[in-house]
């Protein structure tokens, strides 16, 4: 596309250089001097495609470009709770950090499209955070309306997770993913009184997947923005006790939502925590096996030292499986099927909605899907919905 953006305000594209911590120097270095001048200054404007150079290298989303002004909102240290600033550089990739803006993009997405408003949510923040966890948890399937013969009846892994996605947006709660390209981190939720945002990392199991939705959704009943981590000893070695405390009730309540304490009493009476039944209990509640043995744990029906143990090794045992399997991964897949996975029925029928009603045009809803115009025509027929 050789046409030029000129409908972009210059000084969003000096917030995005500014923003990423990137000098005029370097960004000259990569782009020329007097051209990036030119375009901050708005003397001359980028084409779509150096456009996306630009914000590939500042590490933003392309659609930030679109907007009449340059966003704000709150900094990572006051938004994300458990997550100290002084270690937040060297504990957040660059991938994170522009997943994190991307994530806040669409929250201003959702509020164009919603026209700020959000019943959904309205009613469900109605719930507020329960020492008790048993009884949120208990609380909050009520509120799904979802009974436990329903979970388990959900055979496939990635079924489980997609199920609860849905459920979760018909409470107001958009769920987003990605390949974050660090494996260590399997989510983060952006946490907003209107319209609160989570991000699950695509490259983890779908056990794992379905877990950070529940973690996260804890961090929003408390009101929190939070990154969940794979790998807990980063907690512990950084966190102060009370942060670690709401780590540590989030995950508490994210497994006795999926695995009722009440249910897996019975579930297990007379059985032996054999690595046979941790499996078999893991697939019928659609969990891991960590999630498991940590209930194990918690009735002091195993001794820490063997839930390190074998926790450990589930671990050693993921980590292989999920290397192995990125070894026989073909490059590039379907780009369609992708984004669809990627932004969720829920968003992606609402761009068209608003398409369709003749409430946005064909270069907002573009703009809504991060996508070129070419690619969203062919989207749209690829999902079955007509020319656009």
């Amino acid at each position: 596309m050789s046409e030029k953006m000129t409908s972009i305000n210059p000084n969003i594209l000096v917030w995005c250089r500014e923003a990423s911590g990137i000098s005029i120097e370097e960004a000259s270095l990569k782009f020329g001097a007097e051209k990036l001048q030119n375009w901050e200054s708005g003397n001359d404007f980028p084409t779509y495609n150096q456009l996306q150079q630009l914000c590939d290298f500042y590490r933003k989303p392309v659609a930030v470009c679109f907007f009449p002004e340059p966003p704000v909102y709150k900094s990572l240290p006051s938004s994300f709770r458990t997550i100290p600033s002084v270690i937040e550089s060297s504990i957040l990739s660059r991938n994170i950090i522009k997943l994190l803006d991307d994530a806040r993009v669409m929250q201003l997405n959702l509020y164009e499209l919603n026209e700020n408003v959000n019943v959904r949510f309205s009613f469900f923040s109605a719930i507020t955070f329960n020492s008790d966890i048993q009884t949120m948890a208990q609380q909050l399937r009520k509120v799904f309306d979802v009974e436990l013969s329903k979970q388990k009846s959900i055979k496939n892994s990635s079924d489980h997770f997609e199920f609860w996605r849905e459920k979760f947006s018909e409470i107001g709660i958009y769920v987003f993913k990605d390949a974050f390209g660090d494996d260590n981190t399997s989510g983060f939720c952006l946490y907003d009184d209107t319209f609160p945002v989570i991000y699950i990392n695509n490259s983890l199991a779908f056990t794992r997947q379905t877990f950070t939705l529940f973690h996260e959704l804890c961090h929003i009943i408390r009101g929190t923005s939070g990154i969940d981590m794979l790998n807990d000893q980063f907690y512990h070695a950084n966190l102060s006790n009370s942060d670690l405390a709401i780590e540590r009730a989030c995950n508490s309540f994210a497994g006795a939502f999926l695995v009722p304490d009440d249910d897996f009493q019975k579930t297990i009476r007379g059985k032996k925590p054999t690595e046979e039944f941790v499996s078999k209990l893991a697939t019928t509640y659609g969990v891991s096996r960590e999630v498991i043995l940590r209930k194990f744990l918690d009735i002091q029906r195993i001794t820490s030292d063997e839930y390190t143990e074998r926790s450990s090794q589930y671990l050693e045992d993921y980590f292989r499986y999920s290397d192995a399997a990125k070894a026989q991964r073909k490059p590039g897949g379907n780009y369609y099927n992708t984004q669809a996975s990627y932004k969720g029925r829920p968003y992606t029928e609402l761009v068209f909605k608003g398409y369709y009603s003749n409430k946005i045009s064909l270069t907002q809803a573009a703009k809504y899907m991060n996508m070129k115009i070419p690619s969203i025509r062919a989207f749209a027929e690829k999902r079955g919905w007509g020319s656009l």
